[in-house]
């Protein structure tokens, strides 16, 4: 836990991907529960290995279905990712599971974001999102506001 303001200035751009799934039919998990867990043998994986690329994420449990926010290095070694072996084999799966199923929707959309379009700010929080993928820092006279955040990256 961070006590006070963090905020992160980071130097290089950073590739936003958000997945998740949507489910229509709550009553019919048998058709819903295989696609969702298809994804955490690969959030175990992208964890374990920094060379991958994925710097941090983020999981969100919504009224009607999941949402994971992912902080990569760049869009290739996002794309890189999507054909390695164990990506292939849950897409397979995933995408087999999706077929004719009325139960559940799936999305994702990516995001890649040059270094000077972006600021965020924490108060009183544990390392998350961005500044979990880059590391806080504290704010100081120069990062006060969310235009001067923006103006002083470099």
């Amino acid at each position: 836990m961070h006590q006070g303001r963090y905020t992160v200035l980071p130097t290089k751009p950073v590739t936003i991907f958000l997945i998740g799934l949507h489910v229509s039919k709550w009553h019919k998990i048998h058709k819903w529960l295989p696609v969702l867990l298809a994804m955490p043998p690969m959030l175990k994986e992208l964890s374990k290995d920094a060379s991958l690329g994925c710097l941090s994420f983020e999981m969100f449990f919504k009224y009607r279905g999941v949402m994971i926010v992912q902080y990569w290095e760049d869009n290739e070694k996002l794309l890189s990712y999507s054909r390695m072996p164990t990506h292939l084999k849950a897409w397979r799966k995933f995408s087999k599971a999706l077929k004719n199923n009325d139960a559940v929707g799936f999305y994702h959309e990516t995001y890649n974001v040059d270094t000077n379009q972006y600021e965020n700010i924490y108060i009183n929080m544990p390392d998350f999102g961005l500044g979990k993928a880059f590391g806080n820092q504290p704010v100081n006279q120069a990062t006060q506001t969310a235009k001067q955040r923006l103006r002083n990256q470099t």
